[in-house]
């Protein structure tokens, strides 16, 4: 274990921030305690990342994890109430982001003793939904008072909270349905939650680029660039708020951002032992080879007879 500090080292001070211990391993890498979560992904067929307060840092996060999950063909989205600018055109994934909650069924509950309904049926009288509920003879009627709607479906099979549920409003009551991850650099305890994930003074980005892969899901170009867009917002370019885990999901973002190397070219087959090799012609040994001071400076071949002249190359007269 191993405590990690944060630094600002932008104009030169130094201020420390103290994070949390983080089992580490390798000496390289975080390594959270995910164990409930991993249970809940394992079994969702459909995730929602909710995002209460719109910024780079969480928005850039929740499309990479929605992105992570759709490549596992999950159904993922995205939830944020407040709507994207041009700041955010460059992150991937933006088809994802939704500002409104799909809350799925309606549940109709009519408090009366089932075995005293005869049947239930529906019509589209006016072009509008009818239940109808008809009960047996002689039964008591079904009053008003003994009918209750509430649409208590979760909007996917797991949720999960980046930040404080408060920011949402009047939609803060989500938190009631279905099963929910937090997940903050705030310490803080939510008893909505089936497992949280706290780190403190880490961006989101960060937390994100060790969370994903630990949960199967290695970072792509696109879920690895829109985390370093993030990284380097939150840390205004490293600068502000860094640890040398803050570096070190930089490298892992930058490194999944790289296009696939090219497949080598296959070597040719080692020639078989059995194959016969190519026989070489035996050179012919020169008789009476020229002496060393028969060759100029040039190169070129001095006559070996006096008076007798030497021909000139091909092309000069």
């Amino acid at each position: 274990m191993q405590s990690n500090n944060r630094l600002n080292i932008q104009n030169g001070t130094a201020q420390t921030f103290v994070s949390p211990q983080i089992s580490n391993n390798s000496g390289i890498m975080k390594h959270y305690n995910i164990t409930e979560i991993k249970k809940l992904t394992d079994t969702a067929k459909s995730i929602m990342i909710v995002v209460p307060q719109i910024n780079i840092d969480a928005i850039a996060s929740a499309l990479a994890m929605a992105l992570a999950f759709k490549k596992k063909n999950i159904q993922a989205s995205v939830f944020c109430p407040q709507k994207t600018d041009n700041n955010y055109s460059k992150l991937s994934g933006l088809d994802l982001l939704t500002d409104k909650i799909e809350t799925g069924d309606l549940t109709i509950t009519v408090n009366h003793p089932l075995d005293q309904i005869d049947k239930v049926s529906y019509n589209d009288d006016g072009g509008h939904l009818n239940l109808v509920v008809k009960t047996k003879d002689g039964s008591e009627q079904i009053s008003n008072d003994k009918i209750a709607i509430q649409n208590q479906s979760a909007p996917a099979d797991l949720c999960f909270m980046l930040g404080d549920e408060t920011a949402l409003g009047d939609k803060a009551d989500i938190v009631k349905r279905g099963d929910w991850v937090f997940i903050s650099p705030i310490k803080v305890e939510k008893p909505w939650a089936k497992a949280s994930l706290i780190d403190p003074s880490a961006p989101f980005s960060e937390i994100f680029t060790f969370l994903l892969p630990m949960l199967g899901m290695p970072l792509d170009m696109d879920s690895g660039k829109n985390l370093l867009i993030a990284l380097r917002v939150s840390t205004q370019s490293f600068a502000v708020n860094v640890s040398p885990e803050s570096f070190e999901a930089g490298a892992i973002c930058l490194r999944a951002t790289q296009p696939a190397p090219a497949t080598p070219m296959a070597q040719p087959a080692m020639m078989s032992q059995n194959m016969a090799m190519p026989q070489t012609q035996p050179q012919t040994p020169v008789n009476n080879p020229l002496p060393i001071t028969a060759v100029e400076k040039s190169g070129s071949i001095t006559p070996t007879n006096a008076g007798q002249n030497k021909a000139n190359p091909v092309g000069i007269s």
